[in-house]
């Protein structure tokens, strides 16, 4: 018998076990991929939430090294020390605008709930320097709108929003 004779003779069971083969790739893919993205997305949020772990993390540590960063008020500080306020609240409203890009405007409720508390108290604690027509024009228009609409450069100490 000659293999084009045998092969002929198969050529449906070839098909259709060819196109089970195709079918199950499919079904794979069809659940792989969304369950690929899921896990990405996962991964994202959480190197994310580290990366804002550690910037916090070196935010706090900086405030502990120099105290006078803590107190807006320029009263009684060097000029030098009001420089580095001036930097180090512009560094804070920085780490703010990353938690509202990530997690409020990327509507992440997860990382939301984890440190909106932290944007807020930040936001308020250097509100006033946000407030300064200088410096507001350092951020989105989005971010900004969103700061006015919660509220967020009142005073420390001011009752939760």
């Amino acid at each position: 018998m000659h293999p084009i004779d045998f092969l002929s003779r198969w050529n449906d069971e070839i098909v259709a076990g060819a196109n089970l083969i195709i079918a199950f790739g499919t079904v794979v893919l069809a659940f792989g991929i969304p369950w690929s993205i899921a896990l990405s997305r996962r991964d994202q949020r959480d190197t994310f939430y580290a990366t804002l772990d550690r910037t916090y993390f070196e935010i706090q540590k900086t405030m502990i090294e120099h105290p006078h960063l803590i107190v807006p008020n320029p009263v009684g500080k060097t000029a030098e020390q009001i420089v580095q306020y001036d930097a180090f609240a512009f560094m804070t409203w920085n780490f703010v605008e990353s938690i509202y890009d990530y997690a409020i405007a990327g509507e992440d409720e997860e990382l939301r709930q984890t440190w909106e508390c932290v944007l807020l108290h930040e936001a308020r604690l250097h509100g006033a320097w946000f407030n300064e027509p200088r410096n507001r024009s350092k951020f989105k228009v989005k971010f900004r709108q969103w700061v006015e609409r919660m509220g967020c450069c009142h005073e420390e100490g001011a009752p939760d929003l």
